[in-house]
């Protein structure tokens, strides 16, 4: 009789499931939580605004600037876009946050 099931066996999956979990864990805090690329945001921005109306020009800053409002803390990229509205030009500036790209501000630009 083969005896080729010694007493290593046992312990290949919990080493195995054990150093994937490490890799895991090291990969995450490596390269999670990194924020979007600005043009990216600036896309979503547009397409969203794209569903109410023509956009005519847009335009983002490329650096994050901090951001506060009450007690959350973040990073935001700050941008704009100009979208037509009852054949009018109508401005808008923005403030997206730079790690899931939603809408931190929002103002139209009255002229």
């Amino acid at each position: 009789m083969n005896d080729s099931n010694s007493t290593a066996n046992p312990w290949i999956v919990p080493i195995t499931l054990g150093a994937s979990g490490l890799a895991g864990f090291i990969c995450g805090k490596f390269f999670g939580n990194r924020p979007m690329s600005a043009r990216r945001i600036l896309r979503m921005v547009r397409n969203d605004f794209a569903r109410e109306g023509q956009i005519t020009g847009s335009w983002i800053d490329h650096h994050s600037v901090p951001f506060q409002r009450f007690a959350v803390k973040t990073s935001a990229y700050q941008g704009g876009l100009t979208r037509r509205e009852d054949d009018e030009l109508v401005n808008y500036e923005f403030k997206a946050d730079a790690y899931t790209g939603s809408l931190l501000e929002l103002k139209r630009i009255e002229e």
